[in-house]
């Protein structure tokens, strides 16, 4: 059951998907390396604490894929601020992912606490400070998108009247925004790469493993992925 009809929207919107291949091609690669890096490491483990380590680290990868089939579902639907605090969600993933990237003991910590002592070591605020010296350039292209969709998909916002308005009046419920659209899903595709590619370095840190050498024609297809998105956009 829905509210609204999303069907003539998500007609609208599937008809640019042509102009969005090398996008949907970063996605769903990224999804193929994280299940499949995750399923690899899915053995019987006597050690209940290493056990619970591994499930922490599969909750945060499997939350990846299902933050990406989410918000391309919410797009397509004109559910664009909806899908931006889905983007931010996975900006929030890959700080902490490389946070265990050079810290990978830190997933026992961090599985062992909730609500507001865990924000205070984990949160954001706490990640630019403990990754700043030895991360700043990955950091930072996460922490400005982070900072960009809180204010944008998060947070009531004078920004998010973008998603709002049409020019002439507000607008209720899912929306055809071609513009948006297609600029969100190149965001989308950009920040789960980065996402992706922080998660494997916190795997390799925390599993003891390359996912080059168990997964390598998965890590050829993510790269060249990468390849068809990270030139400049053509000029209009």
């Amino acid at each position: 059951m829905s509210i609204f009809d999303t069907s003539s929207v998500e007609a609208g919107h599937r008809r640019l998907a042509s102009s969005l291949s090398p996008q949907l091609e970063v996605l769903a690669a990224s999804e193929e390396l994280i299940r499949k890096a995750l399923l690899f490491q899915d053995v019987p483990r006597g050690d209940q604490q290493n056990h619970a380590d591994y499930l922490a680290v599969s909750q945060l990868g499997f939350r990846v894929a299902n933050d990406l089939g989410a918000a391309m579902k919410l797009l397509d639907c004109g559910y664009f601020v909806q899908a931006a605090s889905l983007l931010r969600d996975l900006c929030e993933i890959g700080m902490l992912a490389l946070h265990f990237s050079i810290a990978p003991q830190d997933i026992r910590v961090w599985r062992s606490l909730n609500g507001q002592d865990q924000s205070n070591k984990f949160g954001p605020k706490a990640l630019r400070k403990s990754l700043r010296p030895t991360l700043n350039e990955k950091l930072s292209y996460l922490d400005q998108r982070f900072r960009l969709f809180s204010d944008y998909g998060t947070h009531p916002s004078a920004t998010s009247i973008i998603a709002h308005h049409d020019g002439e009046r507000f607008q209720t419920g899912p929306h055809l925004n071609e513009g948006l659209y297609l600029t969100t899903y190149r965001e989308l595709a950009h920040i789960t790469w980065h996402v992706t590619d922080a998660c494997g370095d916190a795997y390799c840190a925390i599993f003891q493993t390359s996912v080059e050498e168990i997964l390598p024609a998965e890590c050829q297809r993510f790269q060249l992925a990468w390849n068809g998105i990270s030139a400049p956009e053509p000029q209009r």
